[in-house]
């Protein structure tokens, strides 16, 4: 199978409104947030999302975007909207900050577009530990090896193999902790050392309660300093 393109295949697309003003695809998807995708051909990206290959476009206003294997039925939608998080009006923020912040006044018409993605927590969470002191390049790298070795395969387009981000579980196994050897850098000692099988639950210790007047009269603990002479005996 091979990557498409808009030109290409076009009756395997479908489209929603984006203008540029609201979603720059080039920059939001190489600006170092998430690591898997691929710009294959000119601003045409192909990666995972939601356990699916998917390729993005934009054109004349528009997000178009195909899916490997199986049909972008509404489902699709739902899932771009929630990656992009394009509920969020973009133009309405882009104000608010320029009216706060002269210096982003200045540059906000040279970066339109520029939103937060919406990601998978775990992909996240072990993208930003393998990013400590790399580059993007590396960093992409690093997570793309990761996935060929221990995520679910999800086809394979010009001779390149696209997997999922491995569960939690493949993530536990030895293999992960040997996968990097000394190349891994401050990662190796946070995370690829780690041993995930072994995280123990949580504990609750039982409370200690006070001692009350009768545990501390027959144990002779004194609440306070005694004011004389403990036996005051016979005088004769």
């Amino acid at each position: 199978m091979q990557h498409r393109t808009l030109t290409s295949v076009p009756s395997l697309w479908a489209s929603i409104p984006c203008p540029r003003s609201e979603l720059d695809l080039d920059l939001v998807l190489s600006s170092g947030q998430s690591f898997r995708w691929r710009e294959h051909s000119p601003r045409h990206w192909t990666g995972v999302l939601d356990s699916r290959l998917w390729t993005l476009t934009q054109a004349d206003g528009r997000l178009h975007y195909t899916i490997y294997g199986e049909e972008a039925g509404p489902g699709a939608q739902q899932t771009l909207c929630r990656f992009f998080q394009l509920h969020i009006r973009l133009a309405d923020l882009y104000q608010q900050w320029a009216s706060a912040d002269p210096h982003f006044r200045e540059v906000a018409s040279r970066f339109p577009g520029i939103r937060l993605l919406r990601q998978d927590p775990v992909e996240c969470l072990f993208s930003f530990i393998c990013s400590s002191n790399n580059h993007i390049s590396r960093i992409t790298g690093m997570v793309q090896r990761l996935c060929q070795h221990l995520g679910p395969p999800l086809g394979q387009l010009d001779g390149i193999s696209y997997h999922g981000f491995p569960s939690l579980q493949a993530l536990a196994r030895d293999f992960f902790r040997s996968l990097w050897g000394p190349y891994a850098g401050w990662t190796q000692a946070v995370l690829f050392c780690a041993d995930l099988r072994q995280i123990p639950k949580p504990q609750i210790l039982p409370t200690k309660s006070k001692p009350g007047k009768r545990q501390r009269r027959a144990s002779g603990e004194r609440r306070g300093p005694a004011s004389g002479p403990e036996d005051a005996g016979d005088p004769g």
